[in-house]
């Protein structure tokens, strides 16, 4: 029997190839990309010297910071002519007024700020310590002082003061002693 050749032409077990791959575009990139990274194994031609330029070139630019050499920026005409310059007139500044920070008070009606200063427990508890004999600090009567002095200008302004009140309730308390001294 004589030798058949092999012919790369698909026979009938295998459908013909019409050039068309079965792979899809993303899977070759990643073929690709593998393919890459295989080739790209150790480390790069001169990495040693990679390394020490970067390092000088960092300490250069340090010394090229400090350097006092360096001169002026201005720029130097290098042609003969001689070129004045005029510097542009500088602007007067008015000096800045400063900014003053006051307490903005809030308005609260008299009944308020009164019925507030009676309320008032450290107030209390100073006036309790005086009405007991005990000695207050100097800023602490003055506080008392002060807000006592408030109370009474608010009583006034209110019209919730008589200036002979207490004289009147004890010229009535004597009437009405008087009164009880007749009926006996």
């Amino acid at each position: 029997m004589s030798r058949i050749k092999k012919s790369r032409t698909a026979g009938n077990s295998e459908p013909a190839f019409n050039g068309n791959r079965k792979e899809t575009s993303a899977s070759a990139k990643e073929a690709r990309e593998r393919k890459r990274k295989a080739k790209l194994k150790g480390n790069k031609a001169g990495a040693r010297n990679v390394l020490e330029s970067k390092q000088t070139q960092k300490q250069n630019a340090k010394k090229a910071i400090n350097d006092k050499r360096v001169g002026s920026k201005k720029a130097v005409s290098l042609a003969g002519q001689e070129e004045v310059q005029v510097e542009a007139p500088r602007k007067l500044l008015q000096p800045k007024a400063k900014v003053i920070k006051s307490t903005v008070e809030k308005k609260i009606s008299p009944e308020k700020e009164l019925n507030q200063i009676e309320n008032d427990q450290r107030l209390n508890d100073l006036l309790e310590q005086l009405d007991n004999g005990e000695e207050i600090s100097a800023i602490d009567n003055s506080w008392v002082d002060k807000q006592m002095a408030r109370h009474q200008q608010l009583m006034e302004q209110l019209g919730w003061l008589d200036d002979d009140g207490e004289e009147d309730l004890i010229q009535q308390f004597e009437a009405a002693s008087s009164a009880l001294d007749e009926f006996k």
